[in-house]
């Protein structure tokens, strides 16, 4: 609970003053590599929803096309300037061409996975441009990774915080099995996502 009124007391002064452009500005400079405090905006936003402050659904719906434009604008500068960045030295490396291997393995997947690593999320668009991963895949594996990141970190912070003691007493009770299917449904996922490009 500390944790939360530390973000929500550091947040609310730009959120009050710049309302959903904040969260426009933060999330999309975000989606084409630049860091910003995005998530923890929206985050913050979703927790001032229970409280009148904000509308929920502005939070989400905003949230949501900021990050499927920057993301996409993200992979549209790695797909046609690949030769620019390479000249900069910003995509040289072993460690790049790793990177591009494993998008090229498994797709999708990568633009899910990435969006809960921070640091990693902001670099995945422009790397899946870099990879030349193909338009359609990309829109597909953006919105999907894009609308699991808009539910988990806005839509379901809104609900803990609603009901934040309820959910405090059922995880202290159940906390095993509440990490082992929280496991079972992300490893699931992957896996289906997987099934899916080995088949096309």
């Amino acid at each position: 609970m500390e944790h939360i009124n530390e973000l929500i007391n550091a947040m609310s002064p730009v959120l009050e003053h710049y309302g959903y452009f904040a969260l426009v500005i933060s999330i999309f400079f975000e989606g084409i590599g630049i860091p910003m405090p995005g998530q923890s905006l929206m985050i913050a936003a979703s927790i001032l929803a229970t409280r009148g402050v904000m509308n929920l659904s502005m939070v989400m719906l905003t949230s949501w096309l900021a990050c499927f434009i920057g993301n996409t604008c993200g992979y549209l500068l790695g797909y046609h300037f690949e030769g620019w960045l390479d000249k900069k030295g910003y995509i040289s490396g072993k460690k790049m061409q790793k990177l591009q291997h494993v998008i090229q393995k498994y797709g999708p997947a990568c633009l899910i996975v990435s969006r809960f690593i921070e640091g990693m999320k902001q670099f995945m668009p422009l790397a899946c441009g870099i990879a030349k991963m193909p338009k359609r895949e990309f829109l597909l594996g953006n919105a999907l990774a894009t609308t699991i990141w808009v539910a988990v970190f806005s839509l379901l912070s809104n609900v803990a915080f609603s009901h934040l003691h309820h959910l405090s007493t059922f995880y202290t009770t159940h906390q095993f099995g509440v990490w082992l299917t929280a496991a079972i449904l992300f490893v699931g996922l992957i896996l289906l996502i997987l099934r899916r490009r080995q088949r096309a």
